[in-house]
């Protein structure tokens, strides 16, 4: 062998050797890239999620529940706190019968809601006294504009 084919052979064994190390690196840039890219991925899908349950929120009713004094009574009051209205909007407390502080007359009259429009409140005298709870566990029912059926449970106190 020649110097020069020694020469050659020196400087291809060089030349692969800095291939090889190019290739790694290039393979571990790819790795972290394809990560990089799974993650976006994943950060869209999320994204996506959450627009899409914004969208069905603005479409559905939320309602609260509360006890508020008016004078020298107490009533309680259901408020539409959403932008789209509420149909059959209904009301039962989680007390028995002999316990609620219900007037019948007054909740038979008013209740179910047909309509409860953004903002509306409807209001109950809540016959309450000294052997009263202060607070009562409800559970509120209606039907969102889509037609969808709610029924959620809720907590009031003074």
């Amino acid at each position: 062998m020649s110097q020069y084919e020694i020469l050659s052979v020196i400087l291809a064994c060089i030349a692969t050797i800095v291939s090889l190390v190019v290739w790694g690196g290039q393979r571990k840039i790819q790795r972290e890239a394809n990560d990089l890219q799974r993650a976006t991925s994943e950060l869209a899908k999320k994204q996506l999620e959450i627009l899409l349950r914004e969208e069905r929120g603005k479409n559905a009713a939320r309602l609260s529940f509360d006890i508020l004094k008016d004078g020298k009574t107490y009533r309680f009051r259901i408020t539409n706190i959403s932008d789209v209205a509420a149909k059959n909007v209904d009301l039962r407390l989680l007390v028995k019968p002999e316990d609620s502080p219900l007037v019948t007359n007054d909740y038979e009259a008013k209740f179910p809601v047909p309509i409860l429009q953004p903002g509306g409140t409807v209001t109950l005298i809540a016959a309450i006294h000294f052997g009263s709870p202060t607070a009562y566990n409800a559970v509120l029912s209606w039907v969102n504009p889509d037609g969808v059926e709610v029924s959620e449970e809720t907590y009031a106190a003074l």
